[in-house]
């Protein structure tokens, strides 16, 4: 699986975690939690679809060096953006922050399920 694919499937993953855990909040506490919930889901999911675009996206003439400023900046500006979503997320919604921090979190495993179902698929191509 190539690197925008796999970014591709984190993204969706942790889309279809953050809306199962909203659907179980807003279910179970109301639309305040499912909400907030959301908004940890996008807290996970913004910065992820940033970082790809910044050191995911190539042009032919880049050099090694190039490759990877792209990634240290995708990262930093990953972390810049998941604390100001957060920053954000803890105005709107104190009173609601562990649906927030919850499905954050749980999106957060997305890249280790990823991880794993390339890990598998690997293991499987051999035979």
């Amino acid at each position: 699986m190539s690197g925008p694919a796999q970014a591709r499937a984190v993204c969706l993953a942790q889309l279809g975690i953050a809306a199962l855990i909203a659907a179980a909040c807003g279910g179970y506490y109301g639309v305040s939690h499912a909400v907030a919930s959301l908004w940890g889901g996008l807290t996970a999911i913004l910065p992820t679809v940033y970082f790809a675009w910044r050191a995911l996206v190539r042009r032919p003439q880049e050099t090694p060096t190039d490759v990877v400023g792209a990634v240290f900046r995708g990262e930093i500006g990953k972390i810049g953006l998941t604390a100001v979503l957060f920053w954000v997320g803890v105005m709107l919604f104190a009173g609601q922050f562990l649906a927030l921090l919850v499905t954050f979190a749980a999106c957060q495993l997305a890249w280790w399920l990823v991880l794993a179902r390339v890990g598998f698929d690997k293991r499987n191509d051999g035979n």
